[in-house]
This record gives structure tokens, sequence and C-alpha cells, in this order.
């Protein structure tokens, strides 16, 4: 058999494949929160939400899971609509917008200016398997500084690990949403409690 003919032996073989069909891609994204409105602003300061920062591994939009402490997989045909670390980013400029708490809170592509900054580090967001158990897996951390002198306000850290009842991508997806509004309860409540606090310590010089 030529070259020419073992080519398009090979080809039609890599074509035919093709047509048999990939497994279908599956795409999830986090429900957006919805919280109790204050009423009017119970703090008259502007925040402006930059895009949080991961490792690469959570900018990648397949849905990740650990086997072992230094083991990395994907599901590669699990995939996020958008990288985790987007994802929680947003999460947060919604959730800050809905609570009211705050008179302005603008995400990082508005352009808006601020009083404060908030920045934040994913450092997990994975399905993690401990043999027979499954777990989600959420750890973050925030930074809010003041905008113009850049000075440190407040920082906090937080993480949750909550086992999943069933050993499925739907459980993942909604394991990891609980997690995250876990988390970001922990840390908007200790960055509020800051803020009032500082607020009353100016007033009462």
């Amino acid at each position: 058999m030529s070259l020419n003919h073992k080519h398009r032996w090979w080809l039609a073989i890599a074509v035919a494949g093709l047509s048999c069909g990939l497994p279908r891609t599956h795409y999830y994204t986090m429900e957006l929160p919805h919280v109790a409105q204050t009423q009017g602003a119970a703090i008259a300061r502007s925040i402006a939400i930059q895009r949080f920062r991961a490792d690469h591994v959570l900018m990648d939009d397949r849905i990740l899971y650990r086997e072992g402490p230094d083991e990395v997989n994907f599901y590669e045909y699990h995939r996020w609509v958008s990288p985790p670390a987007d994802l929680a980013t947003n999460y947060f400029i919604h959730r800050l917008k809905d609570s009211g708490t705050y008179a302005r809170v603008s995400g990082y592509g508005e352009g808006a200016s601020s009083d404060l900054t908030l920045r934040g580090q994913l450092h997990r967001f994975e399905e993690d398997d401990r043999g027979k158990e499954v777990f989600a897996s959420v750890a973050l951390e925030l930074e809010l500084s003041e905008a113009r002198t850049r000075t440190s306000v407040w920082r906090g850290e937080a993480e949750c690990t909550r086992p999943l009842a069933t050993r499925d991508i739907a459980a993942v997806v909604r394991g990891l949403h609980e997690c995250l509004d876990e988390t970001a309860s922990k840390l908007l409540s200790s960055m509020q409690q800051q803020i009032e606090s500082a607020r009353r310590h100016d007033q009462s010089r």
C-alpha cells in the first residue's frame, strides 16, 4: 500500500471515529444569591470588587476533583460556564449588591470609583474524594483596603468542607454552591463588623 493510500486510510478511521460522536459536554453554574436587603445603606461607603486570583487549575473551566492531596484531576465533559475564580467573583458582586448594605457596589469591569477595594484569592473549589466518601471543598481569602491609600482595612479567610450524600456531579455542584454560601456568610459578616467597629471608633474621637 502506498503512503498516500495509508494516509487516506488513517484519515478515514479518524473521521469515522469522530462521526460516532464524542460524549456530550455538560455545563454548570452557581445560582446567584438572594439575601434580605437592608432598609437604606447601613454603611455609607462604596466598594469595588476586583477579579479574584487563583492558581491556574482554578482558572480552568473543567470541574476539578482530587483523589489524593498531591493529585489533581478534571472531568473533561463536566465544565463550569466560567472558571471558578470568576464564578466566585461574580457571586460576591451579586451578593453585596443584592444586600444593599453598602452605598454602592461595583464589579471589576465597571470602572467606577470607590472608597474601598475588595480583593480575593480562591484556594480551593473542588470535589475531594476520600475512599468511599466524597466532599465538596471551598477555601477563600479576602482583603479589604482603602482605595486611595491601599491601606488594609480587614482581612479574612474561611473554608468549608461538606460531605455529599450521593456520588454524582449534580451533588458536587450543589455542595460547592452551599460551601460558597457558607464561606461568603462568614467572611462578609466579619468584614461588616470590622467596618462598623472602625466607624464607631472614629465617631468616638
